[in-house]
């Protein structure tokens, strides 16, 4: 039985500075022109990923204009969103910032290839150190998301979301997702040399692949895609600072040989906390 793939265009994208609605529709115009060229050019592309907050500056400047330049879940951008799925037929996973009864959240929403809205994930980890400021700014969210595409399940967190090993074994162990989608607005702070070693340890002990993306430019870059196993022969795939949209294919094949030659997965007890200890 030949087991599934599923090919990703992730794009670590440029964002300039955004501080007023007409700034975010020039943006996201821009964006999806480039998709589409993109998807043009390469066929059979399941899922476009963007970056966390993929439609503003992460600024405290522009946090400032929430009012403006957030969005109802449905709003104008999941509108652009969904008529380029319908167009290049493909699910688009993008970020937002969403007004919800008068809160913020850091969102990313999952289109259909049919234009419909499949998931929402409203970030639950708000960074405020270095130079981010999450809390002063935003709610956080109250769950989780997986959704189905291709044969894979997927799950969707946020940037500092990853630093929580509880909220991925949750994903991996009692939602079975094969894969972790992982948009970032990844800051070169006391906090980036940290950010590649986590995303393979997190790849690695739970056996998924792991897309860490992140946006472009000298301050952030360096995005990493990480398979559920490293070794000699196999490596993650990483990015520069700049622009840039690259191909990454997901295979079952993979997982399941990781599973079967290293099978941590099966030799791992369900509750360690029944454990005595000994003096």
């Amino acid at each position: 039985m030949k087991l599934a793939k599923l090919k990703i265009l992730a794009y670590q994208l440029l964002i300039n500075h955004i501080k007023s609605v007409e700034d975010r529709r020039f943006h996201v115009r821009n964006m999806i022109q480039n998709l589409e060229v993109r998807c043009r050019q390469e066929p059979d592309i399941a899922l476009i990923l963007l970056p966390e907050l993929s439609t503003v500056e992460y600024s405290s400047a522009s946090f400032e204009n929430l009012g403006d330049l957030a969005e109802p879940l449905e709003g104008e951008t999941f509108t652009a969103m969904s008529s380029l799925a319908k167009r290049v037929g493909c699910a688009i996973s993008y970020g937002f910032p969403q007004v919800q009864d008068g809160r913020y959240f850091i969102s990313q929403a999952v289109v259909g290839s049919s234009g419909q809205l499949l998931t929402t994930y409203n970030k639950l980890h708000l960074a405020h150190f270095g130079v981010c400021m999450e809390q002063d700014y935003f709610s956080r969210g109250d769950r989780l998301s997986v959704f189905e595409l291709g044969g894979f399940r997927l799950g969707t967190i946020i940037c500092y979301d990853f630093r929580f090993s509880e909220l991925i074994k949750q994903l991996v162990v009692k939602h079975a997702v094969d894969a972790i989608l992982h948009p970032v607005a990844f800051a070169k702070d006391g906090t980036f040399a940290s950010w590649h070693h986590f995303v393979i340890t997190r790849a690695l002990e739970y056996q998924v692949y792991f897309l860490s993306l992140n946006r472009a430019g000298h301050a952030y870059g360096n995005s990493i895609l990480c398979p559920p196993w490293i070794d000699d022969h196999t490596s993650p795939l990483t990015l520069g600072e700049e622009e840039e949209a690259c191909i990454f294919t997901l295979d079952k094949q993979i997982i399941q040989s990781a599973k079967e030659t290293y099978p941590f997965r099966k030799d791992m007890m369900a509750d360690y906390s029944v454990l005595g200890t000994r003096a």
